[in-house]
């Protein structure tokens, strides 16, 4: 799809403005309706808007460094959505006491370049839950192009840094059992989202002819 195209650079760049623009309002609601459609987390979902010199490179596109920046932002307000089980534990797991986190493992897959001025929508879904680990989806979204442009997906894992050695929160109990259950819950949800849109919008082989 063709970026929206905008009167002035002023008009495209206004999501930068208080409250992100009206302009942008209509491109922005898209965007999150498909994001919630396909099972992606609604609480931890982000906005980033382009800068002109801080994420381009020198090609005039967003550098491939700062999709991970992206994604790993969006992961650590998942962590912090973990305090409404975790309550007073919360805080050992965000300084690293007894049970944490730690990312295992994350790939990136930059599907279109982005420049300047655009907007990205980024959430997380999470695909698998184990009693030790889960694994998430994290999509990027351009405004301007109204499409995906970047998907980061990875492991992470509960670590206990008192044992040096993963968690299983499931043995651990209490409210670390209370984490695992809300969101083998919130994987749950997910992957029936995920499989009506998947129904309703089924992909077309590149090879097919319309």
């Amino acid at each position: 799809m063709a970026p929206v195209k905008f009167k002035s650079q002023l008009e495209a760049s206004s999501y930068h403005a208080p409250g992100g623009g009206e302009l942008y309002k209509p491109l922005r609601e898209r965007i999150v309706k498909q994001a919630l459609a396909q099972g992606y987390d609604e609480a931890t979902m982000m906005e980033h808007g382009v800068k002109w010199a801080d994420d381009q490179d020198p090609w005039g596109h967003i550098m491939n460094a700062g999709f991970p920046h992206y994604a790993s932002a969006v992961g650590f307000r998942m962590f912090e959505g973990f305090e409404a089980q975790l309550k007073d534990k919360f805080q050992d797991l965000m300084q690293a006491r007894g049970i944490g986190v730690i990312v295992k493992s994350s790939t990136l897959n930059i599907k279109r370049p982005v420049s300047y001025p655009d907007s990205i929508i980024i959430a997380i879904r999470i695909n698998e839950v184990k009693p030790d680990r889960y694994h998430v989806t994290t999509t990027m979204w351009s405004l301007r192009q109204q499409v995906s442009v970047a998907e980061s997906s990875g492991w992470v894992v509960f670590y206990d840094y008192a044992k040096a050695k993963p968690a299983n929160l499931i043995e651990a109990g209490g409210v670390h059992a209370d984490l695992h259950a809300a969101l083998s819950e919130k994987c749950r949800v997910a992957k029936l989202k995920k499989t009506e849109w998947e129904k309703a919008h089924p992909r077309i082989s590149r090879n097919t002819k319309l």
